[in-house]
């Protein structure tokens, strides 16, 4: 009998830790996994939720708990020891505290009533995620009104089912309107700016002028509207950083909305000749700019404008449409780069701020002319050698390297003569079930040789293999979905034939 109480405690001892060791195994899988199936290769350990955490040490607890009872069942001393303390726990957890009105309150009230109003809100977030999933999205609701649907839900179902709790538990409701009464109007005075982040959240979330996914300025923010919560809106700025604004602000101050019901918006770019240029030979080079660039918009047409006669420079202004004000910071540096450029072969001079000094002394004058006669030839040499090495245009190395987003259909179709070369992508026949597909590639592998050979992430070569399905250099072999960054198979339009 000793030996087999003393063989199962050894294996209620090992089934806890085993049990101990699967169940963090499981909260290290399970992040990683959620990553990859939203597309997300991460090249450490994920991130664990908060929640996700806290039930993984819940059930490795109860798992120790388990373990710890299947050992003491096999020793009577350990297992009256365990009865004692087991008797108590329940008569501390049942002994009355203290008592309102006809009722009495233990410690085990004290606990498990906080459960259940935490339990109630937990629901309440879930019932109202699960109505917006099933009712307002099937029904077609905008995501403002759903956001203002919700929130009330959310709230109106939190404060019902806590007024039936306490209610049940036998907790006198018209105390805490008393004590609410008592306390209102120094609770007002110290929450009246929370209040007004509510009510103000409420609003916007009824009227509408500013949406998740709208591209807005507030103040000195800039990014695109995440969440509208109930005190405060989330904004995530161009640099990935998340700034959580006071709902106030989006009624009070000037809110800059670009996408608020047409997202199409026009870019000013400003540019300074100098004096003497010829003005049609600028405005010629300054509109086959736009006209080049992907980003700016043929409908409505670009436009320059001669602003100013400046003090130094004559100050023109091209002005594009873009559909995508998010890009408008990275619209002007490209067009800035290719202005530069498109002067420069021309011939056209950009200025710079000048000032003439006139010299009224003699001495000084004399002292000028000779120091002009001495060096001034030299300079004056240099500076024409100068000119005339940059007048054919700029060099090769001025050129500014263009993103993926400004490639033309030919620098991508070359790409894809390259993918399909000796040193491309593997291309071979893949089995997938009982199926085999004839002479394909792996999309995550094109991705990888992308990042590797044209130094693009890996955002930027999902986009590119997306234009190579649209220009039908490549398909996926059974024509079901676009480009995939995962083990998805494609087939290049050369392969057609030999895999038929």
């Amino acid at each position: 009998m000793t030996e087999r109480a003393a063989l199962m405690l050894f294996l209620s001892l090992l089934a806890g830790a085993a049990a101990h060791f699967a169940l963090s195994r499981v909260g290290r899988r399970i992040p990683l996994a959620l990553a990859h199936r939203r597309g997300v290769f991460l090249a450490g350990p994920a991130p664990t939720p908060r929640a996700l955490a806290l039930g993984v040490v819940v059930l490795q607890t109860l798992a120790w708990l388990a373990s710890a009872w299947l050992a003491t069942q096999q020793f009577p001393v350990l297992r009256e020891a365990r009865g004692e303390a087991a008797s108590i726990v329940a008569q501390s957890l049942t002994a009355p505290l203290f008592a309102l009105g006809d009722r009495s309150y233990s410690t085990r009230d004290l606990v498990v009533l906080p459960l259940l109003v935490i339990g109630i809100w937990i629901g309440a977030s879930g019932l109202t995620r699960l109505f917006c999933s099933q009712v307002l999205e099937a029904a077609g609701v905008e995501s403002g009104a759903q956001e203002t649907l919700s929130t009330l839900l959310r709230y109106s179902v939190s404060l019902v089912g806590t007024a039936v709790v306490l209610h049940v538990w036998g907790v006198d409701l018209r105390s805490f309107a008393i004590l609410a009464s008592v306390l209102g109007v120094g609770i007002g005075f110290g929450l009246q700016n929370i209040a007004n982040n509510f009510v103000s959240g409420v609003l916007v979330n009824a009227e509408r002028p500013v949406r998740p996914g709208d591209f807005v300025r507030v103040g000195e923010f800039v990014g695109s509207v995440m969440k509208i919560g109930a005190r405060s809106t989330s904004i995530r700025t161009l640099d990935r950083v998340t700034i959580l604004v006071p709902n106030s602000r989006l009624l009070e101050g000037e809110v800059v909305n670009w996408s608020h019901d047409d997202p199409v918006s026009r870019v000013h770019v400003p540019v300074g000749v100098a004096y003497g240029s010829d003005v049609q030979r600028v405005r010629h080079a300054l509109l086959e700019v736009a006209r080049g660039h992907r980003g700016v918009l043929r409908d409505p047409r670009p436009e320059v404008q001669l602003l100013r006669l400046g003090e130094s420079s004559l100050d023109f202004e091209l002005l594009v449409w873009t559909a995508d004000p998010r890009n408008q910071a990275r619209l002007v540096s490209d067009l800035n780069f290719r202005i530069v450029a498109a002067l420069r072969a021309g011939g056209i001079q950009i200025p710079f701020p000048q000032r003439d000094l006139h010299l009224r002394s003699p001495s000084l004058e004399r002292a000028l002319a000779a120091w002009t006669r001495r060096n001034l030839p030299e300079a004056l040499e240099g500076e024409a050698t100068a000119v005339a090495d940059g007048a054919g245009g700029p060099n090769a190395s001025d050129r500014s390297e263009l993103g993926p987003e400004d490639w033309s259909d030919v620098d991508v179709a070359a790409v894809a003569e390259k993918m399909r070369g000796p040193m491309g992508v593997p291309v071979e026949d893949r089995r997938h079930l009982l199926s085999v597909y004839r002479r394909c590639f792996v999309g995550s592998e094109a991705v990888d040789w992308l990042g590797d050979h044209a130094g693009l992430t890996r955002s930027e070569a999902v986009a590119v293999g997306q234009r190579l399905v649209d220009l039908g250099c490549i398909r996926h072999v059974l024509s079901e979905h676009g480009f995939r960054d995962g083990h998805y198979f494609f087939r290049f339009r050369e392969d057609e034939s030999e895999a038929a």
